[in-house]
């Protein structure tokens, strides 16, 4: 059962996080993509709780040591080994989705992922989250 992890930041950082509304349109990726597991990074100032009593949550200060399959999110000329998304057969047991600020050379993956678009400009978090999830569940279950 893969995991999602992503980073929860205070609003000034990023503009989708920081919210209670933005802890559910995470909830609600989750869900698409039948995600029971999900660790959030929380770099706000708030003390968030989790937002789904069906699913194993966990709220950290800082990104965890993985055990297993790691799959980190990268823009599309950030490392050019990375797999474009739509090639990617989500055989993971982590997606890990960056902060606002970009991973500044921080790459610790088995495998390195990044969203096909028209411009290089990084996604917000939960939008590219989104588009993740919506694609794993394209590929296993369609």
């Amino acid at each position: 059962m893969a995991t999602l992890v992503f980073y929860f930041e205070d609003s000034t950082f990023d503009v989708y996080s920081g919210k209670v509304v933005d802890l559910s349109a995470w909830n609600h990726a989750c869900k698409v993509a039948d995600i029971k597991n999900a660790i959030i990074i929380n770099k706000s100032s708030q003390n968030i709780t989790t937002f789904d009593a069906d699913m194993d949550i966990q709220i950290v200060e800082e990104i965890p040591l993985f055990e297993g399959n790691v799959t980190q999110l990268v823009t599309p000329t950030e490392i050019s080994e990375a797999t474009s998304l739509y090639d990617f057969n989500h055989e993971t047991d982590y997606y890990v989705i960056g902060p606002a600020s970009g991973w500044k050379g921080n790459y610790f993956s088995d495998n390195y992922i990044f969203i096909p678009q028209h411009t290089t400009a990084a996604a917000y978090g939960l939008i590219a989250g989104s588009v993740v999830m919506y694609d794993r569940f394209r590929r296993l279950w369609q």
